[in-house]
């Protein structure tokens, strides 16, 4: 589907004809938008390893912490030099080696900051590029009438429902209906699941048993 179809789906749906819109193309789109970023940062379903920008990290001599690139929901694997990396945590560097934060070398393992950031075990000594294969938002939004999400057609459909909760959310006494817009939302999650709790993705990655291995 096309923005142009979604646009039109909506108003077929809704009722919403030209005699006089309840909703503008502006809002439809930012509705169709949101949605699309709801269902991937639920079900993952844009997953990159080649967007250069997005997957590819030129390490820094002397540099152990990178920022993430903004549209990064989920790192899936890192790889330098095509060995892949370990994850692990700042709990689990400290009990393995007091010092890990001095060590310059090789990178051997690597740690998120959130969402934010990428930290690795050790300061580079070398510039290379680490290789990241991740699950992703769109990197542009839709906005011409022809632009097609990124997400397989297989999804388009079921975007809907969250487009329209967001439009019967609109703060306007002809449209809002709060418990309309929340069985919407409901079918939504039946289609995409639960959007995922950071605070529990982070504490199940700091419970996974630490790998133990000599630090030279």
């Amino acid at each position: 589907m096309t923005l142009e179809d979604f646009i039109a789906e909506f108003r077929r749906v809704r009722q919403d004809d030209q005699s006089g819109y309840l909703w503008s193309d502006d809002e439809i789109t930012s509705y169709v938008n949101e949605a699309i970023n709801e269902a991937c940062e639920r079900a993952l379903l844009i997953e990159d390893r080649t967007t250069t920008a997005v997957c590819t990290i030129g390490l820094t001599v002397g540099e152990s912490s990178y920022p993430l690139h903004d549209s990064i929901i989920k790192v899936k694997r890192v790889t330098l030099d095509g060995t892949p990396l370990p994850e692990t945590s700042i709990e689990k560097m400290d009990e393995m080696d007091t010092f890990w934060e001095n060590r310059s070398g090789t990178p051997t393992r690597y740690m998120l900051e959130g969402n934010m950031g990428i930290r690795f075990d050790r300061m580079p000594t070398a510039a290379e590029d680490a290789s990241l294969t991740v699950y992703r938002t769109p990197l542009e939004p839709l906005a011409a009438a022809t632009d097609v999400p990124e997400i397989k057609s297989l999804y388009h459909l079921r975007l809907m429902p969250w487009v329209y909760r967001c439009a019967l959310l609109k703060q306007d006494s002809e449209v809002f209906d709060q418990s309309e817009a929340e069985k919407q939302e409901a079918t939504f999650i039946r289609n995409f699941g639960e959007r995922p709790d950071a605070n529990v993705q982070r504490k199940r990655r700091d419970r996974r048993p630490p790998i133990v291995r000599a630090i030279w």
